[in-house]
């Protein structure tokens, strides 16, 4: 399949193609002409995230109102070729009197669109309240000072990080508005001492490489989770 299949929940994978859920093996399958890895990461976590905030407000005393989730992509359809029709004997036409063409009208050139603005820290900061706004940007301030080139990468799932020294991101940060908290994901690279046991296993049907995560609500909490990020980017760089 073009698409990678990402799981959901046991049977049930993530369809690109139907921006929902199917079962594995579904004759839609057969169908798909979906090839765009990087759109499809965004609309999984998107989707993810999504069923997270639906099963949080499900599980309140009264749940409030969630936006239904729909987004735009635009889907090829394999195309089915026409049998064309016989040909047919050619009918002789009397002749007419030549007719000058109508004027033509001037055609007009549509204004380009102009490209869409890039991301920044500030979509994110103004989904959270004015403590997470804090811990956030004290906790983005560390991440920059475990290397000298950490790259910072914003879309509307979380904030990535990466340098020159990791081919991919070795942590991401998601906020969470409705749990009132901020998740940090990276990828251990080895073993990390983690005496508090503050840090979770992400499910394998998650499908990301990041495989520890982390969640705070204040400021104090940053040193002792920079501490686990500080032994991670080591394991991933020793060699």
């Amino acid at each position: 399949m073009p698409c990678s299949r990402r799981k959901v929940e046991e049977d049930l994978v993530f369809c690109p193609y139907l921006l929902g859920c199917v079962r594995e093996n579904a004759p839609i399958c057969r169908l798909c002409t979906w090839n765009d890895p990087v759109k499809e990461e965004e609309l999984y976590y998107k989707f993810m995230k999504h069923l997270e905030e639906v099963k949080a407000n499900l599980a309140r005393k009264e749940p409030a109102q969630i936006d239904e989730f729909w987004w735009e992509a635009r889907v090829k359809l394999p195309e089915v070729k026409a049998t064309p029709p016989p040909p047919s004997k050619p009918e002789v036409a009397e002749p007419l009197e030549a007719k000058p063409p109508p004027p033509s009208k001037p055609v007009k050139k549509r204004p380009a669109k102009a490209p869409k603005p890039s991301l920044t820290i500030d979509y994110h900061l103004k989904r959270v309240s004015d403590d997470l706004k804090e811990v956030l940007m004290k906790l983005r301030g560390e991440i920059f000072k475990l290397d000298v080139d950490v790259e910072e990468k914003v879309n509307r799932t979380f904030i990535g990080y990466r340098s020159s020294k990791t081919k991919y991101y070795f942590a991401n940060v998601r906020v969470l508005p409705l749990k009132h908290e901020i998740e940090v994901r990276f990828r251990s690279g080895g073993p990390v001492e983690d005496p508090e046991g503050w840090s979770k296993p992400i499910p394998k049907s998650f499908d990301t490489p990041m495989d520890r995560r982390v969640r705070i609500q204040r400021p104090e909490q940053i040193p002792y989770v920079m501490n686990l990020l500080k032994q991670a980017y080591r394991n991933l760089t020793a060699s």
